[in-house]
């Protein structure tokens, strides 16, 4: 996968030999979890780092500019920024669409990522930041020469929530001292409710918004608890130290795109010698008590330690109220784990508008959605779940929405009803995605893998 280190000039593209295996220059991996996809997605503009990560309809990740993303990056003697080998890219690099990190490897394949990528230098030569308490670094050239390998693997040590992160740091010169970030995550401004969670005894408290450090694993989340990503590693804190996970509000930060909050997971080293070190942080997505029981999980498979006793609200979304709701036939609640049942059979018939400025390439349960053209695709699966297909919904409330095929059972907040599974990817008959732009196409099912214009993840066919 790796291709040898050459001396390349500083240039915003890739090495020569880089096949992306998406358009646009992406490539992605994807794995079910509770109905819906688990897609991390990265770029040839953010030189590999992941600029994409979305279940359920929502993305995770801000992307805004190069210093954002889901990526790793390090920074030495006390320079800061202004000796910050980084990922995605520089500060010079703006919104833009080029990196000035040089990306030198891509392999895909078999749920997992990996990339390696000579680092650019976050300032470039010369330039000063607000956080450069020495002074510029003593480099000529807006590329490093320290090498990032990372390797993204979807449903770590068998918990489907789950991302393992592993990032080798190949730094070229000796340091008195780093800080390595080996993963770090922004996300979009409504993930504002901040946690730490102990998955020993299963304590969720409250956080401050920070900024700042600690030592058991963060978690951010939306103020519902419905989406939230959270970050452990078995080897934080480090012996002698009390922290390792850090938390950032930048949620009101003017313009729009640009507010955004934060989690990295940290190590720190003195007297550095030229050579790789290497880190694995573990990525948690879900509801908030998804990412709750995937950490307790993973420290019990890591560790070998037990992890906390069932909640109580665990125990009640298996028992007599999640019960009453499955007999209603009312939509799940995020949280209870059902798949939706389509009643056997054939399941439910699908069509895809055909007609540009109305209906083109949304998937529809009906063959006259939006009183514009349709074609036939085939009907869902009445029964799956199995092997992780994909679950469908139909949109019935909002009203403008109605009739749209969904992943995600909460389309809009409105409301929906289960209506079959997909095929998985690869089975014969029509491929189809789902949207995860968000404010674009996010959660909406097409037969265009560039519906809108944005971005989309595959998730099974339509049997013919």
């Amino acid at each position: 996968m790796l291709v040898a280190f050459v001396s390349l000039p500083a240039r915003s593209e890739d090495a020569p030999g880089i096949a992306w295996p998406e358009p646009g220059g992406r490539a992605s991996i994807s794995a079910p979890f509770k109905g819906s996809p688990i897609t991390v997605g990265v770029s040839s503009r953010t030189a590999g780092s992941i600029d994409s990560l979305t279940w359920g309809g929502t993305q995770f990740v801000n992307a805004f500019d190069h210093g954002r993303e889901l990526q790793s990056a390090s920074s030495f003697d006390g320079f800061a920024e202004c000796l910050n080998p980084t990922e995605a890219g520089s500060n010079a690099d703006g919104a833009g669409r080029r990196s000035s990190s040089l990306l030198l490897g891509l392999s895909v394949g078999d749920g997992r990522l990996e990339t390696r990528t000579r680092m650019a230098y976050w300032m470039r030569p010369g330039d000063l930041a607000g956080s450069c308490p020495k002074g510029p670094g003593a480099y000529s050239s807006p590329l490093s020469d320290d090498l990032l390998d990372k390797r993204v693997v979807i449903g770590a040590a068998g918990v489907p929530n789950a991302i393992a992160y592993r990032a080798t740091f190949t730094t070229a010169t000796p340091h008195a001292e780093g800080t390595f970030e080996a993963a770090t995550g922004y996300m979009p401004p409504q993930f504002d409710r901040f946690w730490t969670y102990d998955p020993a005894t299963g304590a969720l408290d409250p956080l401050s918004p920070g900024p700042g450090e600690q030592a058991k694993p963060v978690i951010l989340a939306t103020p519902d608890g419905q989406r939230a990503m959270g970050v452990y590693s078995p080897d934080l804190p480090q012996a002698g130290q009390a922290a390792g996970y850090g938390r950032f509000d930048f949620s009101k930060l003017a313009g729009a795109g640009n507010g955004t909050v934060k989690w990295n997971c940290v190590f720190r080293e003195r007297g550095i010698k030229p050579g790789a070190k290497t880190y694995t942080c573990y990525v948690i997505v879900g509801t908030l008590e998804d990412v709750t029981q995937g950490i307790s999980a993973l420290r019990t498979a890591l560790t070998g330690h037990a992890g906390p006793p069932l909640k109580p609200s665990q125990a009640e979304a298996r028992g007599p109220l999640a019960q009453e709701r499955r007999t209603r036939g009312a939509p799940p609640e995020e949280g209870d784990d059902r798949t939706p049942d389509a009643g056997g059979g054939e399941g439910t018939p699908l069509y895809v508008g055909t007609q540009a400025e109305c209906n083109a390439g949304i998937v529809t349960v009906d063959p006259a959605f939006r009183r514009c053209a349709t074609a036939p695709l085939g009907a869902t699966l009445g029964d799956g779940g199995d092997r992780g297909e994909t679950a469908l919904y139909v949109v019935l409330a909002p009203r403008d929405a109605a009739g749209v095929v969904t992943t995600n059972p909460h389309h809009l907040g409105g409301q929906t009803r289960p209506i079959g599974f997909l095929a998985p990817r690869g089975s014969a008959g029509a491929p189809l995605y789902v949207g995860t732009g968000q404010d674009c196409n996010a959660g909406v099912v097409s037969s265009n893998p560039r519906h809108l214009g944005c971005a989309t993840a595959a998730i099974g066919s339509v049997p013919r």
